[in-house]
């Protein structure tokens, strides 16, 4: 951003977090700049829903789409900010974010519509606004109307607004280009990942091994000394977790938490996914995490029930929730690393799709008599173990590419907010900026 001359002339804004802005920009409370059309919220539960068997609309809460109805209630852009709920805190999704087309809101996120001026401009200033100065409580996170009325912003003329939209239209679209690029290597990186260790836990290592039928249509043909089994035969048992009352933030090292079904993803263990306890029970011992537990999620979206990864510690401190269950395996019958590598390949997906049962298409369940009758490939351990050291190396190459072009990823998301904010509150002038 070198290239681009600040203004000639700045004045003291007057508000700590803004600092100098252009001399002839003037600064406003948002209440003075914004119409809050919070009045037309409705909750999905009202009466005036109607039935929501037809899912067509966008349903709009405080982070994002979380679900699609009959009806809509607004059908012009706005911008919403999230009023209240964790994601205040933990900030996993941005607090504004703009609503397009035709959509229903429902009462957990503030709507706003410009009085005057450049939409756009409005969108980019409200969506990197830091607001955590106005936020209140932190059992029960809430940004009010009247502390989200009360923030002051730099206000532009109305041709620097429209000057200022149209470059960080321009030049945002030439970053998030650069970001979709390197997001399809990342899934092109998954899908050879994926082949890798679905091969590898079917076919074995050797190309060369004599072949036989499974008699399995989704699973097809295995090495002919390799044996297909129930998990019911292969493991000690399989545990459901409990829901105890829980905070909002992760736990510390000290403390003990639950897990969250993030905490499983495509095999990894995120440990830091979960939430400190604000109780215990007398099934903490029982449900505490032990290195070589295969977790496995209870409920989730129809794509994501059912997600496996294996612990790779001794975590005392940490739970499973009641939407996840916890296999203990049967030594030396099978490893737990090769049955979590089974888990997610897509022979095991057909199977745990196909058992996924539910009343809500979002939301769907298995249970633990279809998990104990899923069928598994089984070799020799040996040969179990020398598979698992070949995926571990070969992912982990994978892995090491995965977090260079992430990395890379990140630079550009933080280049393109600095470059918003520096552009909306007047550190770049970028009147002058020729756009193509």
């Amino acid at each position: 951003m070198g290239k681009y001359q600040g203004y000639e002339k700045y004045k003291d804004s007057g508000v700590e977090w803004l600092g100098l802005i252009p001399e002839h920009w003037e600064v406003k409370s948002l209440r003075y700049s914004c119409e809050f059309l919070n009045k037309r919220r409705i909750p999905l539960s009202s009466e005036h829903r109607g039935s929501m068997l037809q899912k067509i609309y966008p349903y709009y809460g405080a982070s994002g789409i979380i679900d699609y109805v009959e009806d809509f209630i607004f059908n012009e852009p706005t911008i919403l900010i999230a009023e209240d709920g964790a994601n205040l805190l933990s900030r996993s999704t941005p607090l504004a974010f703009i609503a397009e087309g035709e959509y229903w809101v429902n009462n957990h996120a503030h709507i706003l519509k410009p009085f005057s001026g450049v939409f756009g401009f409005w969108a980019n200033l409200l969506c990197i606004i830091e607001y955590d100065f106005w936020i209140t409580g932190s059992a029960q996170p809430k940004l009010t109307k009247d502390n989200l009325a009360s923030i002051k912003l730099p206000v532009p003329p109305l041709d620097e607004q429209e000057t200022i939209a149209r470059f960080l239209d321009h030049k945002t679209k030439q970053i998030d280009d650069l970001i979709a690029k390197k997001e399809i290597l990342i899934e092109k990186l998954d899908e050879k990942r994926t082949a890798l260790i679905s091969h590898a836990v079917t076919k074995g290592l050797d190309p060369n091994v004599p072949m036989k039928d499974s008699g399995i249509e989704w699973l097809g043909e295995i090495p002919k000394h390799w044996e297909v089994k129930r998990i019911k035969f292969l493991i000690q048992n399989l545990q459901q977790g409990s829901s105890p009352l829980a905070s909002n933030i992760p736990a510390q090292p000290d403390e003990l938490g639950v897990l969250k079904l993030s905490a499983i993803s495509r095999g990894n263990f995120i440990r830091h996914e979960n939430k400190a306890l604000k109780q215990t029970d007398n099934l903490i011992n029982s449900l505490s995490l032990k290195h070589g537990d295969v977790l496995l999620t209870r409920g989730n979206t129809p794509k994501l029930v059912g997600d496996a990864c294996v612990v790779p510690q001794d975590e005392p401190n940490l739970l499973i929730s009641d939407l996840i269950y916890r296999i203990r395996v049967k030594d030396p019958v099978i490893l737990p690393t090769f049955l979590g590598k089974f888990l997610i390949t897509p022979q095991a997906r057909s199977e745990i799709e196909a058992d996924a049962r539910g009343s809500s298409g979002s939301m769907v369940k298995v249970s633990q008599r279809h998990i104990l009758d899923w069928l598994i490939t089984v070799p020799p351990k040996s040969e179990q173990q020398k598979i698992i050291d070949y995926l571990n190396q070969k992912t982990s190459e994978i892995d090491q590419q995965k977090a260079k072009i992430q990395e890379a990823i990140e630079r550009l998301k933080e280049y393109r907010t600095a470059l918003i904010t520096n552009a909306v509150t007047g550190k770049i002038d970028v009147r002058q900026v020729p756009i193509p």
